[in-house]
């Protein structure tokens, strides 16, 4: 695709010996808040439903991907075209449903084959338990109902927020109780949550700019 590779030839150009004093010094790590920060500008992009925002917010978070891709190949460690080739096998492994004849009656049964074929690509890490590999920079609503789905795959263990009864402990089982509610009714916790709080800022925001001056 002829934008793509215009975009890799910027990108050359501006890691390049005559290019760009700061993009040349980044590494990995200091990128890692610009992920963060374009991950969410993304969201918010998302919730505000506009079209033009969303492209442009994701375009900021894919050079972001491109740009991390570049320094690793500068450094030896891997290129963009190993991104792009490990991204595609692992597409065509994780959807056999797809691209072989495996047939798949129901999405529950998607996900039971989707769990099997990840839990084999993760073999190599000798995994102790079903919570290892949830991101523990997780947004906490987010951790909790990640954790929550996991643990619900074991009957076994029976899942209930019991904690000893003081007001903190009684409050945090009430959040952790929704959130179970949440992960039951396949409801995203943290963007339902997310989205009300910017309800409630616009709405008082709205009621500031009616009431200014009333009370003085």
């Amino acid at each position: 695709m002829k934008e793509m590779d215009d975009l890799i030839e910027v990108s050359n150009i501006l890691m390049g010996p005559n290019g760009c004093p700061w993009d040349i010094e980044q590494t990995f790590k200091t990128l890692q808040p610009y992920f963060l920060e374009e991950v969410h500008e993304v969201i918010e992009a998302i919730d505000s439903e506009e079209s033009g925002k969303i492209s442009e917010e994701l375009g900021d978070l894919f050079y972001t991907v491109v740009f991390c891709a570049k320094i690793a190949e500068k450094e030896g460690h891997f290129t963009l075209e190993d991104v792009i080739t490990t991204l595609r096998e692992k597409l065509v492994r994780r959807h056999p449903h797809v691209f072989s004849d495996l047939a798949i009656e129901s999405i529950e049964e998607l996900k039971v084959h989707w769990e099997e074929i990840k839990g084999k690509e993760k073999a190599h890490e000798k995994r102790e338990s079903l919570l290892d590999g949830i991101p523990p920079t997780m947004p906490l609503i987010q951790k909790a109902q990640k954790m929550i789905g996991k643990i619900s795959k074991r009957p076994k263990f029976i899942l209930d927020s019991k904690g000893k009864e003081d007001r903190e402990s009684a409050f945090g089982k009430k959040l952790l109780d929704l959130i179970m509610e949440a992960e039951k009714e396949e409801i995203d916790a943290e963007g339902a949550l997310r989205r009300e709080v910017k309800n409630l800022e616009v709405s008082f925001r709205e009621f500031e700019k009616k009431t200014t001056g009333a009370d003085s």
